[in-house]
């Protein structure tokens, strides 16, 4: 890790930057924190392919119950059984819309969510991008070092004295 206000190479456990006295905590948290977030991602075709076989899963089973509702209710109505029957015919066909149309709204909500994870990881890369680039920019140039903060104030002691006494020397 190089510290952000010199660029001294610096290790992740220090506190301060040993050159300039730079703050480095929060920016060594961030990097611990950051390091193990990143999880291997689907592409999106693959993404949109698992989208699609799962509604069309919740479709077909929607459709295998709805199927099963009419047979019950015809057979119900042809040799005129029980309206009990009849009920649970009806039911079934309204369990077999219900199931194709979660499967059709899950797959919209996945879908939305996943555009919307894809604008964010565009961003991400983005800044990434820009980060790798200044890196680039900067992997050549040597900080200049600065002084020490202590070094003025010497210089001024040291002046100090050789206005008070102008025989002696430092």
């Amino acid at each position: 890790m190089h510290c952000p206000g010199c660029g001294n190479e610096s290790s992740l456990d220090q506190k301060f930057c040993r050159q300039c006295g730079f703050n480095l905590a929060p920016v060594s948290k961030l990097m611990l924190s950051d390091a193990g977030t990143h999880e291997p991602e689907l592409s999106k075709t693959e993404g949109d392919k698992l989208i699609m076989q799962r509604m069309v899963s919740w479709m077909m089973w929607g459709m295998l119950v709805l199927l099963i509702g009419i047979v019950i209710a015809v057979v119900g109505k042809q040799f005129a059984l029980d309206r009990f029957v009849s009920l649970i015919g009806t039911l079934f066909m309204l369990g077999g819309v219900s199931l194709a149309t979660y499967g059709v709204l899950d797959a919209i909500r996945c879908g939305g969510a996943k555009s919307v994870n894809a604008k964010l990881a565009a961003a991400d890369k983005s800044l990434d991008s820009d980060n790798a680039t200044t890196t680039q920019q900067l992997e050549g140039r040597i900080p200049v070092p600065l002084s020490s903060v202590t070094e003025r104030t010497t210089q001024l002691i040291g002046a100090e004295d050789a206005t008070q006494n102008p025989g002696s020397k430092l």
